[in-house]
């Protein structure tokens, strides 16, 4: 469901080379928009994602947790000021 809901929202998937050891196994989405670069970490075993703003390799965390149904997802995708706790 998630990946749908991703793919729907303007996000890709891209190859992304953990660069630390303790990296998760998972799938990471990006979309660019005019303000910033938005990326989506999904890991492998499901659970949480993982929500970045600002430049692909200097984003801010900006979310981590459960995504329950679309609704979530969105209101998380359109809050650029969304700060829940990491």
């Amino acid at each position: 469901m998630l990946t749908r809901l991703l793919h729907q929202a303007g996000f890709f998937s891209i190859q992304w080379d953990a660069s630390t050891s303790d990296q998760v196994a998972g799938t990471t989405y990006v979309r660019a928009s005019p303000r910033e670069m938005l990326r989506v970490f999904v890991p492998a075993s499901g659970g949480q994602i993982e929500l970045y703003a600002g430049s692909l390799f200097a984003g801010k965390l900006r979310y981590r947790g459960p995504v329950r149904n679309e609704a979530e997802l969105l209101r998380l995708l359109d809050n650029k000021y969304n700060y829940i706790a990491a």
